[in-house]
């Protein structure tokens, strides 16, 4: 019987076709064995960045290294596992970066990373240490893997570090270079600045180096500083801008003016200092020292100072001396005041008829307790004053009725008839009233000190109205102030006004204006006790009504100061 090889080829068709699925079913089985147990491999190698993917037995290696010996020591990892036939080796290696450098930049309520880290576990635990050290702020992650990193454990260190110091800081840079730091920033507050400041000096992590530090105190405003001196003890409080240096040079130069005085430091760092701020804290300091006790004080751009001096020749000397001294974008309000020396109390007023008799000459004898609020009688005073005048001779009569002969008309008292009864009270020529008594320094003093603040201010207000214009109120807060210094004393606020429209309306105007100064001074702290408001009107005039300029001069606000 003869074979039909026809035949067995359609028989061969469906086994070759079994066979093919067979194997293609096996295929997959053997490349999901082969890729389980080379991962399994080359994690236990520590090669978890490589990836591999299996053609048949073959098997092709992947994945981005961090060191130079990684990729060839995944590869024989692979190449021992059992079932591998051949093994391409792709791995990469990412750029090598010398100096391995990382940033963090903060500004408000977001952190920006930047840099290079080893690998992407690394991410992970930079992205966790800053979520950690400043929880809820935005973080953006501009990261780079690259190789090159220092030690792994100390550049970690180092980084929580920076971070820790960027979450008490307003805004803030920090940077390493492998493991030197580099940070500057603004502080939050005074507290966080001498924190930070004390981190950097002596608690940097093992390992990282300080290559520059730059942290600013907070800035402030208003920006406040002052300086107390009494009882050889000079006391400097406030804040302080320019860091350490400034406070160095500050310290130093009060040092050299008074060297045997004792300086407390009581600053604290902050900026927001107006320009030429040391200047002004140098000239008040000295001219403070030269007082027997005093106080100054720098608020932004205005300066006060206040204090005792043994005499007017030195108070004119030291306000002389902050005149020329004091830059000139400072105003400055002068409350020196003079050593009272107490005079004699003079004799008092007579205000009785005790009070009121003479001293006894020496010639004269001591008059008796009844005599010293009598006058001799007029009988026998009125002989004495006409005994040079001739008088014809009195008739003949009984001696007892004689009458006492009349003196002469230029020289006979008008009243005091020889038959009246003697007044209660001595007889005494008078004297015209005595003049006024100057004020007190105190009282001139406050003046003063008042009279300057308005001369080189304004006090503005709403045409015909009595509603403040905002740039009167520099002036007036400055008004304010000096009044707190002025205890004991009672001070008129005047208001006037030009004499156009009725003088009825005019005064009204007047006193409204001078309420509303009142007003603002106690709002900014004056004592209303002391505060009086008065208006005059168009009635004191300080220049003739004739033009514009001389009516602007008439609308005006005086103060008066007197003792309460």
């Amino acid at each position: 019987m003869r074979c039909n090889w026809q035949r067995w080829l359609w028989g061969l068709i469906p086994l070759i076709m079994v066979s093919w699925v067979a194997i293609q079913v096996e295929r997959d089985r053997i490349r999901q064995d082969l890729t389980e147990r080379a991962k399994a491999a080359l994690a236990q190698g520590g090669s978890q960045w490589a990836s591999v993917d299996i053609n048949g037995r073959d098997v092709v290696l992947t994945g981005r290294a961090i060191e130079d010996n990684e990729p060839p020591r995944a590869e024989e990892t692979v190449r021992k596992v059992w079932g591998v036939r051949e093994v391409e080796n792709r791995a990469i290696l990412p750029p090598k970066v010398e100096p391995f450098n990382w940033s963090a930049r903060r500004r408000g309520n977001r952190i920006r990373l930047s840099g290079y880290v080893s690998d992407r576990a690394t991410r992970q635990t930079v992205l966790g240490l800053t979520k950690a050290a400043m929880p809820g702020l935005e973080v953006v992650d501009r990261m780079n893997t690259a190789r090159g990193v220092p030690s792994p454990d100390l550049w970690l260190a180092g980084l929580s570090f920076a971070l820790k110091q960027l979450s008490l800081m307003k805004q803030g840079d920090a940077r390493f270079d492998d493991l030197t730091l580099s940070i500057s920033g603004e502080a939050e507050d005074a507290a966080a600045f001498k924190t930070v400041n004390a981190a950097l000096k002596s608690g940097l992590p093992k390992g990282t180096k300080l290559a520059s530090a730059q942290i600013m105190a907070p800035a402030v405003s208003p920006y406040v500083w002052s300086a107390q001196f009494a009882g050889g003890q000079l006391v400097l409080g406030g804040h302080l801008a320019g860091g350490e240096k400034a406070r160095a040079d500050l310290l130093a130069a009060a040092k050299v003016v008074a060297p045997a005085v004792n300086i407390v430091d009581r600053m604290e760092p902050a900026e927001g200092a107006p320009q030429g701020w040391i200047n002004a804290a140098n000239a008040l300091i000295k001219e403070l020292v030269r007082l027997d006790s005093g106080t100054a004080e720098m608020k932004d751009a205005a300066l006060s100072v206040g204090g005792m001096a043994p005499d007017e020749a030195q108070a004119q000397s030291v306000r002389a001396a902050l005149r020329a001294a004091i830059p000139p974008a400072f105003t400055l309000v002068d409350q020196i005041k003079v050593r009272e020396v107490k005079a004699p109390e003079p004799a008092p007023a007579p205000s009785s008829p005790q009070q009121a008799e003479p001293a006894p000459q020496p010639a004269a004898p001591a008059p008796t307790a009844g005599s010293e609020i009598k006058q001799p009688k007029p009988v026998e005073a009125a002989p004495k004053e006409a005994a040079p005048m001739p008088q014809p001779p009195p008739e003949p009569a009984p001696k007892e009725a004689a009458p006492a002969p009349r003196p002469p008309a230029a020289l006979a008292p008008k009243q005091a008839a020889p038959v009246q009864p003697p007044e209660p009270q001595p007889k005494i020529a008078a004297a015209p009233p005595p003049p006024a008594a100057p004020p007190s320094p105190q009282v001139s003093a406050c003046q003063d000190r008042l009279n300057r603040i308005v001369n080189s201010g304004h006090i503005h207000f709403a045409t015909d109205s009595a509603i403040l214009d905002s740039t009167s109120f520099e002036t007036l807060e400055r008004l304010a102030s000096a009044a707190k210094v002025c205890p004991g004393m009672r001070i008129a606020i005047e208001g006037h006004t030009d004499a156009e429209g009725s003088a009825e309306y005019n005064q009204r105007l007047s006193v409204r204006r001078a309420r509303a100064v009142v007003a603002f001074l106690v709002k900014a702290g004056a004592d209303r006790k002391q505060l009086e408001a008065v208006g005059y009107g168009p009635t004191r005039p300080a220049a003739p009504n004739d033009t514009e300029e001389n009516m602007a001069k008439n609308r005006r606000i005086e103060f008066s100061v007197r003792q309460q």
